[in-house]
């Protein structure tokens, strides 16, 4: 009888204990899955922010010729001798200023320097140019593009998007692009990396700055 009773009390307290690890287990994994989701729920959060705070962020454009279409002529029949036979683009360069540093609230420009050449057709270029902020985490997505005219004629021109970026962005590496088209098809386009990050000034405070990340042209 004692030795029933023992085998039964020692049958309830193994039981007692897997059931313990059970409930243990299944509160760890509740813990996780808590924890996972409210990470997730964080970064959906973070994200549909920046997405809100770049599309509401004003882009303006400005476009201005600074040489002719027959001093461009001039100077490519000079280097290469006749003219194309229809309008084409001979040169797309730009850059980000005011350059290596800059303070939320500062006017960012996405600055273009874009050459023309004439055709011996006289046909009439149109040359448009695009910009796109692509997202800091996932760089296949667009947070905002536009596309503006920069001419209607052969020519040399600059061209110059502006932006400033707002505060509340989180840090990161915000691929910045620009895509040249003529007569809607693209013949160029440049690549620069504009990150956000966190610095610690002198005075020992956070102060957000932005950092140009370097660029890749692409002739």
């Amino acid at each position: 009888m004692r030795q029933l009773v023992s085998i039964l009390t020692l049958t309830a307290l193994a039981t007692g204990h897997t059931q313990a690890g059970f409930l243990d287990d299944l509160l760890k994994t509740a813990k996780d899955a808590a924890k996972e989701t409210a990470e997730d729920t964080a970064k959906d959060l973070v994200a549909e922010t920046t997405e809100q705070l770049i599309r509401g962020m004003f882009v303006g454009y400005t476009s201005r010729q600074t040489r002719s279409d027959t001093e461009v002529a001039r100077e490519f029949e000079k280097d290469h001798g006749d003219l194309p036979v229809n309008a084409q683009v001979s040169s797309y360069r730009t850059e980000i200023q005011p350059g290596a540093s800059v303070r939320p609230g500062t006017e960012v420009r996405v600055r273009s320097w874009i050459e023309v050449t004439p055709g011996r057709s006289g046909d009439r270029p149109v040359i448009e140019e695009r910009l796109t902020i692509w997202d800091n985490e996932d760089n296949s997505i667009a947070l905002k593009g536009m596309t503006k005219a920069a001419a209607e004629r052969a020519g040399a021109f600059r061209g110059e998007f502006t932006f400033t970026l707002p505060e509340g962005l989180p840090q990161g590496v915000y691929p910045v692009s620009t895509s040249l088209m003529l007569n809607g098809e693209p013949v160029g386009d440049q690549k620069h990396g504009l990150q956000l990050v966190l610095r610690v000034a002198p005075a020992g405070n956070l102060t957000l700055v932005a950092l140009n990340a370097g660029t890749s042209p692409i002739p």
